[in-house]
C-alpha cells in the first residue's frame, strides 16, 4: 500500500510538471506568432525566425530540466544537503548501520542493486544508511573514473542531495560495461545542472584524488569486484563485507546477523 502510494505520489509530480510544460509551450507558440505575424514590409527573416525558434526551444528545454531536477529532489529527501568529511551518504546521518558500497557506475550489477539498497533505507525508520564509495573497474575505464569524478564534482558544485540524483541518473543512463553516457556535460543538462560548471571541474582533474582513495580503501577491504558492501555497525564497530549482487531480503539478512552478534 505504502509503495502504491509513493507511486501515485510520483506520478502527480510528473503529471503537473508536463501540464506545466504543455502551458509553457502553448504560451511561446503564441508569442512567436506573434513574433512571426508583422505588418507588410517588417518580416522576420529566415534567418531571424530559425532563430528566434532555436531561442524558444532552448528555452523550453531548460524549463523542462529544471522540473526534472525539482521532481527528482522530492524522491530524494533522505540525501542530506551537507555531510561530514565530504562523504557522499543517502539517509539519517547517525544511523546505527552503514551499507557502505563499493561501486561502480559502468557495473550492470551495480545498477540492477541500486534501487534495492534504497529500498531498504527508506524502509528501517532511520536505522541503515548508505554511504558510496567510487571503485572503477579497471575494464571500464576511463569511463568509469571519469564518471564517479563527475558525481564528485556534482556534490562540489551543488550539494550532496543533488550528488545523488546525478548518481542515480548515471546508473539508470549508461550503456554500461564501459561504453559510457557519451558527453557528460551535456547529459548533466537534461535534468537541470550546469553543464559548463561540471565540464570545468572535469577538466581540472580536481577529484581523481578522492576516486583513487576510495579505491585503494576498498582493496584494502579485501574488495576486488564490483558491487561489494561492508556493513558497519556504527555503535560496536564491527563489519561484515557482502561481495556481489543481493536482494533487499539478502541486504536486510545480513543487517540482522551483525545486529545479532
Amino acid at each position: 500500500m505504502r509503495g502504491n502510494q509513493l507511486i501515485t505520489g510520483v506520478l502527480s509530480i510528473s503529471t503537473v510538471a508536463l501540464i506545466a510544460s504543455n502551458i509553457y509551450l502553448h504560451t511561446e507558440l503564441i508569442n512567436l506568432k506573434a513574433r512571426t505575424d508583422q505588418p507588410p514590409g517588417e518580416h522576420l527573416s529566415q534567418h531571424d525566425v530559425i532563430t528566434l525558434v532555436d531561442d524558444r526551444l532552448s528555452s523550453l528545454e531548460k524549463r523542462k530540466a529544471q522540473e526534472l531536477l525539482s521532481s527528482l529532489e522530492e524522491q530524494f529527501q533522505l540525501a542530506q544537503v551537507s555531510t561530514p568529511d565530504n562523504r557522499l551518504i543517502y539517509g539519517e546521518l547517525n544511523a546505527r548501520i552503514t551499507l557502505q558500497e563499493y561501486g561502480d557506475i559502468e557495473c550492470p550489477y551495480c545498477r540492477k542493486m541500486h534501487g534495492s539498497i534504497k529500498q531498504v533505507v527508506e524502509h528501517s525508520k532511520g536505522v541503515i544508511n548508505w554511504e558510496f564509495k567510487h571503485f572503477p573497474l579497471g575494464s571500464h575505464n576511463p569511463v568509469a573514473a571519469i564518471e564517479s569524478q563527475a558525481i564528485e564534482c556534482v556534490k562540489e558544485a551543488y550539494d550532496n542531495r543533488t550528488a545523488w540524483i546525478a548518481l542515480e541518473r548515471f546508473m539508470m543512463d549508461t550503456k554500461g560495461n564501459g561504453k559510457g553516457l557519451g558527453d557528460i556535460p551535456e547529459y548533466v543538462r537534461s535534468f537541470g545542472l550546469n553543464g559548463s560548471l561540471i565540464g570545468n571541474c572535469l577538466a581540472s582533474d580536481d577529484h581523481k584524488g578522492k576516486i583513487n582513495q576510495d579505491y585503494e580503501d576498498g582493496r584494502r577491504a579485501g574488495i576486488t569486484a564490483t558491487p561489494a558492501i561492508r556493513i558497519l555497525d556504527n555503535q560496536t564497530g564491527k563489519d561484515y563485507l557482502l561481495k556481489g549482487y543481493r536482494t533487499p531480503e539478502q541486504l536486510l539478512q545480513a543487517v540482522q546477523q551483525i545486529l545479532s552478534q
